[in-house]
């Protein structure tokens, strides 16, 4: 694996693999794994270990991670790599620098015309381009930008989709907390806690364990 000196590379190994901040309180067996906000990658390879029977798409809008991604999973003919930023809608995204490592940047909404790093793509297309009708697990860590994705335009995935791995990051944009807990119906889903991350499985799913 390659992890990169004086970057935060060490605490995303750290975090996934010493304190298993991936693992689910229910065994499955997923078809379909969306990684969003997949880093450098390490996430991507933990499912891929994990689950080699599952179709992965892992999603990273940052130049350097990505290519770091394409190098931890290149060979790895499950993995699909999309240099994007998930959204809400097809658009132009510009990287923002916060200042806090490689795990910290944020994308935000661009205009056509303006300048622009990259392009945006919906769960809904990754959805279409893997040719199964339903995601398995849906990982999410993409600082912030989960206000803009669960306010609109999301039910059609979220409809289709078991389970939900989420970092919320309310200190980047307040409200994405109240923004995410309100697109669920409370009386389809357990929710579980891991680390920083929040869990939530439709409990038809919990039936079937």
């Amino acid at each position: 694996m390659i992890i990169r000196d004086n970057t935060t590379d060490k605490s995303i190994f750290r975090n996934i693999f010493l304190f298993r901040e991936l693992a689910l309180p229910i065994e499955i067996n997923p078809k379909l794994i969306i990684d969003a906000g997949a880093y450098t990658g390490l996430s991507t390879l933990y499912y891929s270990r994990k689950f080699p029977q599952a179709k992965i798409f892992a999603v990273e809008p940052e130049d350097s991670n990505f290519k770091i991604l394409e190098k931890h999973t290149v060979g790895n003919p499950n993995i699909s790599r999309i240099n994007a930023g998930l959204w809400h809608k097809e658009a132009y995204l510009q990287i923002i620098d916060r200042h806090t490592g490689h795990w910290g940047f944020m994308v935000k909404e661009v205009g056509s015309n303006d300048k622009y790093n990259v392009k945006a793509i919906t769960v809904d297309s990754i959805l279409k381009q893997s040719g199964l009708d339903i995601i398995d697990i849906l990982k999410l860590d993409i600082e912030g930008s989960e206000k803009e994705l669960f306010s609109q335009n999301f039910s059609s995935w979220l409809d289709k989709t078991n389970i939900i791995v989420i970092e919320l990051h309310n200190k980047i944009k307040p409200e994405c907390e109240a923004t995410f807990y309100a697109a669920f119906n409370k009386a389809d889903w357990n929710e579980y806690r891991q680390g920083e991350k929040v869990i939530m499985i439709r409990k038809n799913m919990l039936k079937n364990t």
